[in-house]
């Protein structure tokens, strides 16, 4: 195997069973997203021979139709709507409008600057070598890349997830878009609907919303974001349906068609069926399938389920012994981060030589990016009780506190979950604004396995958000005793927080 220290091996072709030479490689990456771009680049920094196959653009959906351009946006109409509601803060801030064409092109430079340029071009200038092309095992070893055939002593799958069609009659004849035509619009349709109430339907919804489009959400689970804690989702439809999106959960779309010249869906709501909405367009933000199609993975004898995807072990590594597979292709966790950390241990275990290393999923933090985020790591409480945990719960209302209430962002709350045993945290649940980078002290105290009391004894500075956390930890730590229910002092507001502060 190739070790972290040795020096670029050259390889001599390998003879296929036709007699035909391939180009021989030490390890082969068919993706080149998030998750295989850093497989291969971690292969490259040991010595090693890597190619790399990939049928799309460099940096996978991510980088090129997800989270980067969406965050884009997301930030674009942040600042609409604050400029929008500035005489709040005292500012006047005449004749606001927003250059649809403009966002876009802002769009493209923040993809092109992340990518830097010619995503490509740094790809072979690292030595990788890049096709540009479908994969096809046709071997466990070999496979063919647009008329030719490469071998691999080990490879790595990481082809990531693709958007499906829902089983909606005549939706194909409407016509529709999903979240690649949504980052890359010429112009901003005059109403939207949107099928799916999960992550990319609630950030779409208040993009769209906050540039004026008329936006409604048809969810099929009895609230929003049914992933999350159900306090925080329920508060966050609120703050949705409180800037004008219209937001109806436990529907089924089963039909579309045109009528007076608008896209018709209609569905039902248990047993009663009818007209869902009207609208100019239609996103499609619900349905995902691992990416498996063509690869001809029988031939590798690699195990997969067209729903769940390639069937891997707790090393990543699949029902072949030399191949290994990471990202939206096997994962329940649909988020880069994830699939850069299953890269990192995937290409250890096949390029090192050195003992494996073993997926842990018990703190996996993931943020949704609306406005104010919501961000979550470990169990809901709902989770933790069905569990069996002695559960125990701190919630803090960001309207307490002082930072929030200074900067005008006072939705949303902070809300631990601890085992009342042990103090241990649990969970973690932040509806705020810059949520994400709030919850990574919580991530880190549940990977130490540190109990809430840690935290409530670290020392936060004032005013911050992160008093929030702080708060919430003190509640699980404290005793239960009546005389302790309101010691937060001169840091926590008094009384509401009016509307206009």
């Amino acid at each position: 195997m190739v070790g972290g220290d040795a020096d670029p091996v050259v390889r001599k072709d390998h003879e296929v069973e036709d007699g035909r030479k391939a180009a021989s490689y030490d390890l082969v990456v068919i993706g080149a997203g998030g998750a295989g771009s850093t497989a291969a680049g971690e292969a490259i920094g040991r010595g090693a021979k890597v190619a790399m196959v990939e049928r799309w653009k460099v940096g996978g959906t991510c980088l090129n139709v997800g989270c980067d351009p969406t965050k884009t946006m997301v930030r674009s109409a942040q600042i609409l709507h604050l400029a929008r509601h500035a005489e709040r803060f005292g500012i006047q801030a005449a004749e606001v409008g927003a250059d649809w064409p403009a966002v876009m092109r802002r769009v493209e430079r923040v993809i092109d600057t992340i990518r830097g340029g010619d995503g490509d071009q740094n790809v072979r200038n690292s030595g990788v070598a890049l096709y540009k092309a479908s994969a096809t095992f046709r071997s466990s070893h070999e496979i063919d890349v647009d008329g030719q055939t490469i071998h691999g002593d080990k490879i790595i799958v990481a082809t990531g997830a693709r958007w499906i069609q829902p089983p909606i009659a005549g939706l194909a004849e409407v016509g529709y878009i999903t979240n690649v035509e949504a980052v890359a619009l010429p112009a901003l349709p005059r109403s939207l609907a949107i099928i799916g109430g999960g992550v990319v339907a609630v950030e779409f919804a208040q993009i769209f919303a906050r540039f004026g489009v008329e936006v409604t959400i048809l969810g099929s689970a009895d609230r929003l974001l049914p992933r999350e804690d159900a306090d925080l989702s329920y508060t966050l439809q609120a703050i949705l349906e409180r800037e004008g999106i219209r937001v109806e959960t436990g529907v089924r779309v089963r039909c579309a068609e045109i009528k007076d010249g608008l896209k018709c869906l209609g569905g039902d709501r248990g047993d009663d069926r009818f007209e869902l909405c009207r609208a100019e367009e239609i996103l499609v933000a619900a349905g995902r399938a691992p990416a498996v199609d063509g690869l001809n993975l029988e031939a590798a004898g690699v195990t997969y389920d067209p729903k769940q995807g390639i069937t891997v072990d707790d090393e990543l590594r699949t029902t072949t012994p030399h191949i290994w597979a990471i990202g939206d292709v096997v994962s329940q966790y649909a988020f880069t981060h994830v699939a850069d950390y299953q890269a990192r241990i995937a290409e250890h275990n096949a390029m090192s030589g050195r003992p494996p290393r073993r997926v842990d999923y018990r703190v996996v933090p993931w943020v949704t990016f609306t406005d104010p985020e919501l961000a979550r790591v470990g169990l809901t409480e709902q989770e933790a009780r069905d569990a069996g945990h002695d559960v125990k719960v701190g919630v803090v209302p960001v309207k307490d506190l002082a930072r929030a209430v200074t900067s005008g962002e006072t939705d949303g709350l902070v809300k631990l979950i601890a085992d009342g045993a042990t103090g241990e945290i649990l969970g973690g649940h932040i509806l705020a604004a810059h949520a994400g980078e709030l919850l990574a002290e919580v991530a880190l105290a549940m990977r130490a396995r540190l109990p809430a009391a840690v935290i409530a004894d670290t020392i936060h500075a004032y005013p911050t958000l992160s008093e929030g956390v702080f708060w919430a930890a003190y509640e699980l730590a404290k005793p239960d005793e009546p005389a302790l229910d309101a010691i937060r002092g001169h840091q926590s507001p008094y009384g509401e927080v009016p509307a206009d502060v």
